[in-house]
Formats: structure tokens, sequence, C-alpha cells
């Protein structure tokens, strides 16, 4: 998904779906798609980079909360800049956390990304091309879309198209498309928000290459919009 196997197969002369070399590394990189999306104008989450062998990364490891990392406030998200899946994800409660959620995300990466939590809804567009489809927001059993949330039937209750009212799914939509067309993405793509209590949607990432199983969210979202999984696979191809 970081463009690596995108650009062998432009190298060996192989046609492929989906997003090209530069979008599907922009949008593994984290950082550099929030960049983009600040450039674009579509809302992300506060941010900061920190390198896990720089002077920031030491002095929370000490146990210190340099004043950059406190104007992020509590909770924390603490995750590395390049992985997916909530891998090596930790959301910080309580600042004396911070030093082994570093850890844990430093673990998978030698660039870690702070970023400040979003208490609200989840929500994700599929894309495809220029066309949005409804919206599914996935309510996580736990309380939070992990890992286990995500992969493990039965942990997660999905609705599909949201219960939003119409002006602030167009909008939740139309930052979706936009997101995905700053970085330049191809086919199907799927763009994940939290809509906070104030109905601000704040975009944290675009997938490339989302889950395409039966049951996974780009079909569902299909489905809601009277397309076939078939179709679906048609339209990518």
């Amino acid at each position: 998904e970081n463009g690596t196997l995108q650009a062998l197969l432009e190298l060996a002369g192989k046609p492929y779906t989906g997003s090209g070399v530069m979008a599907s590394a922009l949008a593994m990189n984290k950082a550099m798609s929030k960049r983009v999306f600040e450039h674009a104008g579509v809302p992300t989450p506060p941010w900061l980079l920190v390198e896990a062998q720089g002077v920031l990364a030491a002095a929370l490891l000490a146990g210190e909360v340099p004043p950059a990392v406190a104007a992020l406030g509590l909770p924390l998200v603490v995750k590395p800049n390049e992985e997916g899946s909530t891998v090596g994800l930790t959301i910080v409660m309580e600042w004396p956390a911070a030093p082994e959620a570093f850890r844990a995300a430093a673990r998978h990466g030698y660039e870690i990304l702070l970023e400040g939590f979003i208490e609200g809804r989840e929500l994700t567009v599929a894309v495809i091309g220029d066309r949005a489809l409804p919206i599914v927001e996935i309510r996580p059993k736990s309380g939070f879309y992990d890992y286990e949330s995500k992969y493990t039937a039965g942990r997660s209750d999905y609705f599909c198209p949201a219960d939003l009212p119409g002006a602030l799914a167009e909008r939740v939509q139309s930052l979706g498309v936009a997101a995905s067309r700053a970085l330049d993405c191809r086919g199907v793509s799927r763009v994940d928000f939290r809509l906070d209590p104030n109905d601000v949607p704040w975009c944290l990432e675009v997938n490339t290459i989302p889950g395409m199983t039966p049951t996974s969210l780009v079909p569902m979202a299909a489905k809601a919009a009277g397309m076939s999984y078939e179709q679906v696979v048609q339209r990518m191809l």
C-alpha cells in the first residue's frame, strides 16, 4: 500500500488497478498526507511528527511533556507514521502512559505521529473515481476501533447510510472526494473521518487499497448505492 509494489509493476510494464506510486506513498505517510490535506482545506486533527531518536523523543521517554506535545492535549493518539490497521497505536489518557505508548509506536518505524484525539463518531467514505458512496458509520463495541474491532466478526456494528442530516452527509462526502483528489488517488479509495460533537468532520487518513472482501466497507457502501460486488470490481478494472 506504500507504492513499492506499484513502482515494481510500472518498471515491469504491468498494468494494475488503483492509485499510482506517488498517491500510495503519500497516503501511507500520515504526516505528508496531513500536509496535503491542510493545503487542500480538508480539516485534519492537530499533529506533531517526532523522530524516534530525536530530542523530543528523548524528553518523552524520560517522562517529560514538551510544550509542543502538551499543546495537543489529552487524550493523545500515538502511532507509527507509516503503518495501517491501528498497528502500534495507543490512545494516551494520562501523561505517565506516554513513554510506553511512544515505545510501542517506535517498534514499527523511526517516525512517530502524535495527534490530538477527536471525540465523536467514526465515519468512512468510499470514493470511486470522483464519486462518493454512501457514508458508513462504525460503532466498535469496545469503544475504540482497534485491530480486533476491525478484523473480528461481531466486534463492531456498521450503519450505512450513516444517520446524518442531508447537508452534513454531503459535506463529509465532498471532503472525502477532496482528500482523495488532493493525494491524486485513482480507482477506489476510502477516507476515514472522526465527526466531533459540533458536527465538524476531521479527516484521519486515506486508504488507497481498502478491503475488498464481500463483507468489507467499500462493498457495503456500494451495496447501499445499488451496486453489486461484481459491479464494483468491474469499475475497478
